[in-house]
């Protein structure tokens, strides 16, 4: 079995979405002063590998503690749409990958874009294959005024961004695990991902 992990590292170099606070380690006791060290994190909800929640762009959508942490385990598969620097990701395109490696109903899809973002077509694809979770290792799937990001969130599908790695794995059935910090009533919180086949 091979294990990979999907998680950006979380440091002060950690780059982060135009406006979203840094990530800053902050030491507030040391062995030499104290006897043991702690510190404390400052980060923003969309910092590093981050899962978001409906609340994140719907007002009265749920929150990633509304839902049940045994769905974020199960099978998934990386799709391969590396379409070129700045081309999207069409309807077409996508649909020819998810005959080569559909996602089970319920299941994850986790794009392997390069940076390419998703447009409204192609993500009406995944939801009429009704994926549970979408991941990509972009920053995001679509821009201002994201309306992928508004599609999906509205149906109640979690979206994972900022995966790492997904050419260690290369296309094709895997399983995965996304476990975020049990933080609650937020629109989206860092996680870790992991999957293997």
């Amino acid at each position: 079995m091979k294990i990979v992990d999907l998680t950006m590292p979380l440091s002060p170099e950690t780059p982060v979405f135009p406006g979203d606070p840094p990530v800053r380690f902050t030491p507030l006791r040391s062995h030499a002063r104290d006897g043991y060290e702690v510190s404390e994190i400052h980060l923003g909800t969309h910092s590093g590998t981050h899962i978001e929640a409906p609340r994140h762009l719907i007002s009265n959508g749920k929150t990633i503690d509304q839902f049940p942490v045994d769905r974020l385990l199960g099978p998934g598969v990386v799709i391969n749409c590396r379409v070129g620097p700045g081309r999207p990701i069409e309807a077409e395109f996508l649909a020819e990958r998810l005959r080569l490696w559909p996602v089970p109903m319920g299941g994850f899809a986790l794009l392997w874009t390069e940076g390419s973002l998703l447009t409204v077509e192609a993500a009406e694809l995944l939801l009429k294959a009704k994926v549970f979770l979408v991941g990509t290792d972009a920053p995001s799937l679509d821009t201002e005024p994201y309306p992928v990001h508004r599609l999906f969130l509205g149906s109640e599908v979690l979206l994972v961004e900022n995966l790492c790695h997904l050419d260690e794995l290369g296309p094709g059935p895997v399983q995965c695990a996304f476990l975020p910090l049990a933080g609650v009533g937020l629109d989206a919180v860092p996680v870790r991902a992991v999957a293997w086949r």
